[in-house]
């Protein structure tokens, strides 16, 4: 039966209910590592406690920490998208060149199917690019270097970029890639998970400066160029025309580019600092500087709601402190989340975000 006219208004209006209903009940949760003075050489997963979770919510992260601290890595990194939903787990970043065997990497497309999992046994790192797209590699002492980037959504179909600078390289979720080459051109291409899996080549961004760094906004409709000046170009991606620029950068190294929600990002501005750019609709760039960015508190995690930020600041003595606050996208009843407090602790590390879906 199709429906027309006033039940169709009904069906819609109810579809639309249901979805913000579901929206108002996600939940952002604040993840951490936690050791205790009484077993020094052991740390365990925990989460924050206030504002109080679901019964659901803990049952998911329980179940989530069982399967990760199951996987038997030693000392294991976990990662956490900035999206909140997917997870991977790996080993230290600060170990070089890494191992022979590799000690492979496991990826969580959604955290909450704790059991839902993928392997890549062949490989030692796992980076995140997109909500879909990671990097994974094996860099063992003397080669082969291998780098592969994959659509988690068909984690059997490897893509392999020769001649680009992957730390450059921006990833939008529907695939639509940036990078610049090694010869300092920017190219660009898209990723396509039906496609065949081999070495993938881009067609060239007509830009005549050198491009220092490069971020996506808006799913891919701008790509936001940092030029020396510094000065950032907002280039719409349909003919890369320059459709607004504005003074600044967009992070301390060509590598680093701090996405803030879909439309904004971090960066910085000369004689001001710290500050958050953001692109409108019709490719406008702007910028604000929030409150923790004017106290010389340094961005470390942005919550996938991006209504809470993780931040850090040396105290008097020099000790690096991190913080939980409010973003100028928070409500008046948001309440920062906070971690469990514990009279033994002796350290409490922040991993990032976990977004939670009823």
């Amino acid at each position: 039966m199709r429906l027309r006219g006033p039940a169709l208004g009904l069906v819609s209006s109810a579809l639309a209910l249901c979805a913000a209903r579901m929206a108002s009940a996600q939940q952002e949760i604040r993840l951490a590592w936690q050791t205790l003075s009484s077993v020094p050489q052991e740390r365990t997963l925990v989460w924050s406690e206030t504002p109080a979770l679901p019964t659901a919510a803990i049952d998911d992260l329980t179940d989530f920490r069982t399967t990760f601290l199951g996987l038997g890595y030693a000392d294991a990194v976990l990662l956490v998208n900035e999206n909140g939903r997917s997870a991977a787990a790996t080993t230290p970043f600060g170990v070089k060149p890494d191992p022979v065997p590799a000690s492979g990497v496991t990826v969580w497309p959604d955290w909450q199917i704790a059991d839902a999992r993928i392997r890549f046994d062949d490989v030692s790192k796992v980076q995140f690019l997109s909500g879909n797209h990671i990097l994974i590699s094996q860099h063992p002492e003397g080669g082969p270097y291998v780098s592969y980037v994959v659509d988690i959504r068909r984690p059997t179909t490897r893509f392999q970029m020769p001649g680009y600078k992957l730390g450059s390289l921006r990833v939008t979720d529907s695939g639509t890639w940036a990078a610049r080459a090694i010869d300092g051109s920017l190219s660009w291409g898209r990723f396509d998970p039906a496609g065949t899996a081999g070495a993938v080549t881009g067609a060239a961004v007509p830009v005549t400066d050198a491009v220092r760094n490069l971020i996506w906004r808006l799913d891919g409709r701008f790509l936001l160029v940092e030029r020396d000046g510094p000065i950032i170009d907002v280039l719409r991606s349909s003919d890369w025309s320059v459709v607004s620029s504005i003074a600044g950068g967009l992070g301390p190294v060509s590598s680093s580019a701090g996405p803030v929600g879909r439309d904004s990002c971090l960066g910085y501005q000369p004689g001001i600092g710290a500050c958050v750019f953001t692109v409108s609709s019709a490719g406008t760039i702007s910028s604000a500087q929030w409150a923790t960015q004017a106290a010389g508190e340094a961005d470390v995690f942005i919550s996938p709601l991006r209504k809470f930020i993780i931040t850090q600041k040396a105290d008097d003595t020099m000790f690096v402190r991190r913080y939980c606050r409010k973003t100028p996208h928070a409500s008046a009843t948001d309440v920062a989340p906070s971690l469990p407090s514990d009279p033994d602790l002796t350290m409490m590390q922040d991993i990032g975000w976990l977004l939670w879906t009823p």
